[in-house]
């Protein structure tokens, strides 16, 4: 054996030279996991997944030992062990950046362990990824490789992620479990103590309202509150504060210093604007935009003011602040502190990736201007349809290319949003895996990731899932395909990308193995059955069809218990309930019912969903037709009407707005390209509670209102029915509805 001198810390010490070690042979080995004596719960937790994921994939479990049981045994040293200590490599391990890990041959030995606790547990994750080729594809999937020899040559690893805060809002990255092994650190995980905590905001973001909320404040003090088009305006969305009124100031910093106080285990404090826009436009507010040349100017001196108290008394928190909407452009002047964190809110095409797309061009431009300005940038970057969670989002591609944009400009914390609500998003486990594990190791293929995930996850089905995903690419690729945050999927998916991959995925599941694979391929299909019945005619579902269809719909939903299709309150149901009743028996008098969406073609619309609305304390059936900014949005039915003896053949409806319109739609109803009614609509009603001091629920006699159009002369004819609502100036929050439009015969 050759034994080599070796001086650490005034202690002479002899230290085996690194060679090749057999770690398990046939099911037999002579290793032990060692631990400190007062090991931290991290440690713990680590020693327990190393020592069970040892065993499953070679037959051999590892006694767990504290160091000072431990005499002459190899042994994996988790942590700060004295062995460790002694080689100098605690040392080095915490000169590494955050969550880094340092994975060393001793001898025979090998030391885990990193920079903080989270890298502890990190070091096993990375050590059985790198050398027992383990892989954390999903919170369903760890893939095990079984092997007999398990031999390891000498190794002297280290590794930080470019990344320190690392986050996916998808509904299955919250887990603990699977949260750890990704690494992924960021506050919507319910990563505790056990796995070395988490980064922790307080609060998350849009927190003036929480500074100075309008019911402490908007009765007596409305001068706190932005001044907007002459008027006080206080709420959480579209309204900010008057950043240059002293008071808000005071009051600011008085409360993020509270917030330190009782929150102590969070680094960073975060003091943003509220969702939407709305700036202040008083006159001081409105010089210093006009000074720095950008709405960030007066966030960011508001900001800096309170970063200079934190940094005195608290020199280790920092502060973030958006930029965000209105507020993305840097202002000219003003820099913000080394203690402040600015999260820079993500705007360019998901297909082509904001770097080569048009569409965002200036986001690339302000993360450099933003990196020549501040010590760290976090991107919050969006990767879901908010709309359309279930439909098909063709957005690999462009999602990796800016993952890897951000680690060459100077970023360093991403947080990935997508289908944060419910299970079963499109591709959301792909994406997660995909996020993880390039927030970790940016240097890595993504197609090489992409593969591994597919044959790990979709096993003999791979190659066909493979073919799909490279189908997406081929579509997202298309020059005139531009997606970013909501729209209407039926403006971007065409019919051929519906049937070509349900027809490659109707493969892929004959050939899976078992119901869960089947399971999975389901998942993969549920955004082309979306597609099939949220617009029946254009995607080429038959009647005869869509039952069967339609029950796999339903199974899918069960199985994966998914309750959302967007963004909002649980919608599973109402979309569910809106397919039904595409597909109910009609009354004996209605001719046409218009809740069947899926008969209808559509063009510009932002949104054409089955929906419901609150009328009187009544829950009636309503379709959502909300425009785009620009032009008519357009539903088309062809509908063969009846002739008719007696009576008279009635479209009836009613119309509500139920957000808070700028300035309000224009409905109206054309048949054969002739407009036979209209309205110009203002009032609306909420369906949720009010977020401005100033909004109230409208009476119905304000909002609703019913309508009936005199379709005889149409009688025994083949018409084209179009519903169209036009935005007028702004489309903000148009949520036009046309309640129980049916087509009826009155005696």
């Amino acid at each position: 054996m050759n034994l080599a001198p070796l001086m650490v810390a005034g202690l002479l010490i002899f230290a085996v030279q690194a060679q090749s070690a057999v770690v398990v042979r046939d099911g037999h080995s002579d290793y032990c996991i060692v631990i400190p004596d007062k090991p931290g719960p991290e440690i713990k937790y680590a020693a327990a997944e190393l020592q069970g994921l040892v065993a499953k994939s070679t037959g051999a479990r590892l006694p767990i030992v504290k160091e000072s049981e431990n005499s002459t045994a190899p042994a994996f040293l988790l942590g700060p062990c004295c062995r460790s200590v002694q080689a100098g490599l605690i040392d080095q391990a915490a000169k590494l950046p955050e969550d880094g890990v340092l994975i060393k041959t001793l001898g025979r030995d090998i030391a885990l362990l990193g920079q903080n606790g989270r890298g502890n547990l990190y070091s096993v994750y990375v050590f059985l990824e790198k050398y027992l080729g383990v892989r954390f594809l999903a919170i369903d999937c760890t893939i095990v490789p079984e092997i007999k020899t398990f031999a390891l040559p000498p190794i002297d690893y280290s590794h930080a992620p470019p990344y320190m805060y690392r986050e996916t809002l998808y509904w299955d990255s919250f887990p603990k479990e699977i949260a750890a092994r990704q690494r992924l650190n960021g506050p919507f995980t319910k990563c505790d103590e056990s796995v070395g905590g988490k980064i922790e905001f307080h609060p998350y973001v849009h927190s003036f309202q929480e500074i100075i909320s309008k019911e402490e404040y908007f009765d007596s003090h409305p001068e706190y509150f932005g001044l907007q088009g002459g008027k006080r305006v206080a709420g959480g969305v579209h309204a900010q504060l008057c950043l240059t009124n002293p008071d808000v100031l005071k009051i600011a910093k008085e409360k993020v210093l509270k917030w330190i106080e009782e929150n102590p285990n969070a680094p960073i404090l975060d003091v943003s604007q509220n969702d939407g826009n709305g700036p202040c436009e008083c006159d001081n507010c409105m010089a210093i935009v006009n000074e720095e040349g950008s709405q960030h100017g007066p966030i960011m001196r508001f900001v800096n003011e309170i970063a200079d108290v934190v940094a005195e008394k608290y020199p280790d928190k920092w502060v973030e602040t958006l930029a965000y909407a209105y507020s993305t452009k840097p202002p000219a002047i003003t820099r913000p502190r080394d203690n402040v964190i600015i999260r820079l809110c993500h705007a360019g095409c998901y297909g082509h990736g904001f770097e080569d797309c048009g569409l965002g061009a200036n986001f690339a431009e302000y993360i450099d201007q933003w990196s020549k300005l501040t010590k760290r940038i976090f991107i919050w970057h969006y990767a879901a349809n908010f709309a359309h969670y279930i439909a098909p989002n063709p957005n690999l591609a462009g999602l990796v290319k800016d993952l890897k944009y951000y680690v060459s400009h100077g970023v360093n914390g991403v947080m990935v949003q997508s289908d944060y609500q419910s299970p079963g998003g499109e591709l959301a486990e792909l994406r997660q895996y995909l996020c993880a594990q390039l927030m970790w190791d940016p240097a890595q293929d993504p197609m090489k990731l992409r593969v591994e995930f597919c044959r790990g996850y979709y096993k003999e089905a791979a190659e066909d899932v493979l073919e799909y995903l490279r189908l997406l690419d081929n579509y997202a690729e298309k020059p005139d395909y531009h997606a970013f945050g909501a729209w209407d999927p039926t403006d971007k998916i065409n019919r051929g990308l519906v049937s070509d991959s349900l027809l490659i995925l109707s493969r892929a599941r004959d050939a899976a193995g078992d119901d869960v694979l089947r399971n999975r391929i389901d998942k993969l299909m549920m955004p082309f059955w979306y597609m099939q019945f949220t617009r029946q005619e254009r995607y080429g579902l038959r009647d005869e069809d869509a039952p069967k269809v339609l029950l796999r719909v339903k199974q899918t939903i069960a199985a994966n218990k998914i309750t959302h299709v967007r963004e909002g309150g649980e919608n599973i149901k109402e979309w569910i309930a809106g397919i039904d009743a595409q597909f109910s028996e009609l009354p004996n008098n209605v001719v046409f019912d218009l809740m069947r969406i899926g008969k209808a073609t559509t063009e510009n619309c932002f949104a054409w969903e089955a929906r419901f609305v609150e009328r009187h304390g009544k829950t009636v059936r309503s379709v959502l037709q909300h425009p785009n900014p620009i032009g008519d949005a357009i539903a088309t039915y062809r509908i063969e009407l009846p002739k008719i003896d007696k009576g008279t053949l009635t479209m009836q409806f009613g119309t509500v707005i139920t957000e808070k319109t700028t300035d309000g739609v224009r409905f109206s109803v054309e048949v054969d390209d002739k407009e036979l009614w209209s309205q110009t609509k203002t009032s609306y009603t909420l369906q949720k509670s009010s977020n401005s001091a100033q909004d109230s629920i409208l009476p119905d006699s304000d909002a609703f209102t019913d309508h009936k159009i005199d379709l005889t002369p149409y009688a025994g004819k083949t018409i084209q029915l179009k519903l169209k609502v036009n935005a007028l100036k702004d489309n903000s929050y148009d949520w036009a509805n046309w309640l129980e439009p049916e087509i009826v015969i009155e005696n």
